[in-house]
């Protein structure tokens, strides 16, 4: 009976709800780390928690799955081909107008002394009466001391309408006061915007002032002198990106302008003409699009480039930008490059001697025998290079030689070559003879690594790592290890992942 009764007592101690003991500051964390529909949910399973999540939830993430019912409004059940257009513009109304309910209702509920740290909005959204209630929010996420804003306000997964409005207009006149003669204070440090318009019509425009960090995706950028009234209101912005924006033609930094700005990135942004930097302290700039002019001046910080060969808007064909990199940075100490079938031979047979260069990437390398060796032109050109990245194609078939060619090594070519990386390998013998040529033509070689793993670059050193080939466990790695154990000398370490 006794050792009942203790049973007893230790399944309603097990039973016990110890969340509820935490105290108050540990729970608000807790539910500062929940999703929207999650801290609501849960604030139903008890008396304590009912209200917990309205003084808590700093980072608000409002889109579809927080904001409207799973079971309405459904990709499924209104995305078939049967559906008419009268239908499908009726759908989009009624879920729009609820997701707006549904977002003007939860932040009548958040605590009066809550900060917001960020304000995340997916939904589609245009400039039109509904796009006011967008401003109400930006301008409510303001008031609460927001430090980061992200909008976008295209939604790919969801059935497509007809465009009902021009692009939603990001109102900068409503951040006129923040930092202005009424002493409110802006502490916003991060923006992203994608799918909508950005063009402060003030010259002193104050609202961007704090921000360290903008991030413009299919942007409406107006015209080159809203780019400038933009810019030149962004004295501490270090990190800037522009992808597939228009109204472009011409990106100008010159000092003062963003005199802090250490990152930027360009990409596929089709009617910009020309990059001009003069007296910036850019540390790193990625740029992807059409062959542009780039215009360096006093840029001694600029040292990594991410580039590739472009496609000259005038005769269609390949242009390779390196020279342009060599004769006005030839400070740079780390280059990323990219390749494709038709620009390899460009890349390979022009590049240009950069004497300080220490870092070199090559992105999407075509893995025939003739490319690979082609490497080879590519140091003699790298004299101080000391890391060296090739990231081979993984999706192409490759023609394997019947034997191993020894290609003649010169060693005094690569003296500093430290470190090599090969990715995407499947174990093929152009791929072992590239791996011994540069075994036997580096004196200073300390270590190299054969992945198979092709990797995909994002920018701003985000990376993709892909599954090997199905053969690798089974072929490739014995394939390569039995070649290049022979030709490694005792100091170098050789890693076959």
């Amino acid at each position: 009976m006794e050792g009942h009764q203790l049973k007893k007592e230790r399944v309603m101690e097990d039973n016990q709800d110890h969340i509820s003991l935490l105290p108050n500051s540990i729970l608000s964390t807790i539910w500062s780390l929940l999703k929207i529909r999650e801290a609501v949910g849960f604030s139903v399973l008890s008396t304590r928690w009912r209200y917990l999540w309205t003084t808590s939830l700093t980072n608000l993430t409002f889109d579809a799955d927080n904001m409207l019912d799973k079971n309405d409004y459904s990709e499924s059940e209104t995305s078939t081909y049967h559906i008419g257009e009268l239908h499908r513009l009726i759908i989009s109304w009624k879920r729009k107008l609820s997701f707006i309910n549904s977002v003007n209702q939860f932040l009548l509920y958040l605590g009066d002394d809550l900060k917001i740290d960020k304000l995340k909005v997916y939904f589609t959204f245009r400039c039109n009466k509904y796009g006011s209630h967008l401003d109400d929010w930006i301008d409510f996420a303001f008031s609460r001391k927001v430090e980061e804003i992200d909008l976008c306000l295209f939604e790919d997964t969801f059935f497509h309408v007809p465009d009902d409005g021009e692009l939603y207009d990001f109102p900068c006149h409503l951040l006129d006061d923040y930092g202005g003669e009424r002493g409110l204070r802006s502490f916003m440090k991060c923006l992203r915007l994608a799918y909508c318009k950005l063009a402060p019509g003030r010259s002193n425009f104050l609202g961007f002032s704090t921000l360290t960090s903008l991030d413009l995706n299919q942007v409406d950028l107006v015209s080159e002198k809203h780019i400038y009234t933009l810019l030149s209101n962004c004295a501490q912005l270090e990190w800037l990106s522009f992808c597939q924006c228009y109204n472009m033609d011409h990106l100008k930094i010159n000092h003062p302008l963003c005199n802090q700005l250490k990152y930027l990135s360009v990409k596929d942004c089709h009617e910009l003409e020309a990059i001009e930097f003069n007296g910036s302290n850019l540390e790193i700039l990625e740029y992807k699009g059409f062959m542009i002019d780039f215009l360096f001046s006093n840029v001694q910080r600029l040292k990594t480039v991410f580039s590739h060969a472009f496609i000259s808007r005038a005769t269609n064909s390949v242009v390779c930008p390196l020279s342009t990199f060599r004769a006005d940075l030839p400070q740079l100490e780390t280059l990323i490059l990219s390749c494709s079938s038709c620009s390899v031979e460009v890349l390979f047979t022009t590049f240009p001697t950069f004497s300080r260069l220490k870092h070199l990437s090559i992105l999407d390398i075509p893995k025939c025998k003739h490319n690979l060796f082609r490497i080879a032109t590519v140091l003699e050109a790298t004299p101080t290079l000391q890391i060296l990245e090739l990231h081979l194609r993984a999706y192409e078939y490759v023609e394997e030689p019947k034997e191993i060619t020894r290609t003649p090594s010169s060693s005094c070519l690569h003296d500093h070559l430290k470190k090599v990386v090969i990715t995407g390998t499947h174990g093929c013998l152009s791929e072992i003879e590239l791996a011994i040529y540069l075994l036997n033509s580096s004196q200073s070689l300390a270590k190299m690594v054969i992945d198979p793993r092709p990797r995909l670059y994002h920018g701003n050193g985000k990376w993709d790592i892909l599954e090997a080939c199905a053969t690798w466990n089974t072929v490739g790695r014995l394939n390569i290890y039995e070649h290049l154990a022979r030709e490694v000398c005792s100091p170098v370490e050789l890693l076959i992942l």
